[in-house]
């Protein structure tokens, strides 16, 4: 009987000390696909495209055509809310910072699995700011 006092007792000041620990500081990750409205607000230039050759310039070298993929036979594909806009990465030209609340790149397996077949060198998708 005092075994299983000693061993209750001991239960329960492990989870009150587990309870009262510190969380630990927990960062967001960075996602290397995902740019949002103050990371875009913060690029030197006007447009999306500025905002993305600065701080995902990855993104423009994927929507390059390779070798094996000629440029006749895919381009990177851009969606603006969800709806196909344009092909070619120089379409974000189009968009000016301000009026965009993020952008996302999606690779090609996972650009096909969200919009369907076609999409060699990935996607694009803005998501504009209501107005």
């Amino acid at each position: 009987m005092k075994f299983l006092s000693v061993t209750a007792c001991a239960l329960i000041l492990t989870a009150c000390s587990t309870a009262t620990r510190e969380p630990r500081d927990v960062t967001p990750s960075h996602d290397a696909d995902l740019l949002m409205a103050d990371e875009l607000s913060g690029a030197n230039g006007s447009t999306v495209y500025d905002a993305v050759r600065q701080l995902r310039p990855a993104w423009i070298m994927r929507s390059r055509p390779t070798a094996v993929i000629q440029r006749n036979q895919a381009m990177l594909i851009v969606y603006v809310d969800g709806v196909r806009y344009a092909a070619g990465i120089e379409s974000l030209r189009m968009f000016p910072i301000r009026s965009v609340a993020s952008v996302r790149y999606f690779s090609p397996g996972n650009a096909e699995a969200r919009f369907g077949p076609g999409h060699l060198l990935g996607a694009i998708e803005v998501i504009t700011t209501p107005h």
